[in-house]
């Protein structure tokens, strides 16, 4: 018993992908709105000042500005140049010297076939852009208040140190 696979597409054949295409540009900080600083209110009414993490990358200062990625997908004419069967996955190479391969489903044998899933592709890795820059600042609010915290806690700490060390030192100046 023998099995045939049906290859989509004839060597020689040109026909379209979606292209990768993108833009990053530069935005205001949405948490800061690019003062490079934020005005945290704590329980008790205090407010501390403090730098904006949104808008800093790693130990670097804030900038006052996000990087977000913007997906601009496209139609490319491809030319079915060879064709490689693994299993049931078709690839296609677009020329004889290029590294650069295509799954049969990715490809499309109209421009405007083509145009539609670059537009639905566009439009899913926007949502996902979207939804990992709210991951991301909501992570980074976490961090903010969590630095706060610890900061607020280290000065009442040393504080606290500060006036037993000088209970102690004025011990020992009353002994000499």
């Amino acid at each position: 018993m023998s099995a045939s696979l049906p290859i989509p597409f004839a060597i020689g054949e040109i026909v379209w992908r979606c292209g990768n295409g993108h833009v990053e540009e530069y935005l205001v900080c949405p948490e800061c709105a690019g003062t490079k600083a934020l005005t945290l209110v704590q329980g008790n009414g205090e407010q501390v000042f403090i730098a904006c993490a949104c808008c800093s990358l790693g130990s670097d200062p804030p900038s006052g500005r996000v990087k977000r990625t913007r997906f601009e997908h496209r139609p490319e004419r491809f030319l079915c140049a060879r064709v490689d069967v693994n299993g049931d996955v078709i690839r296609y190479r677009d020329d004889a010297l290029s590294c650069s391969y295509c799954e049969a489903t990715r490809l499309f044998r109209s421009h405007e076939e083509c145009q539609r899933a670059c537009d639905a592709e566009n439009a899913q890795r926007a949502e996902e852009e979207k939804a990992r820059a709210i991951a991301n600042l909501a992570s980074k609010r976490r961090d903010m208040a969590w630095s706060v915290h610890y900061w607020g806690r280290k000065v009442r700490d040393l504080a606290k140190d500060l006036e037993t060390a000088r209970a102690r030192l004025a011990v020992c100046k009353d002994r000499a």
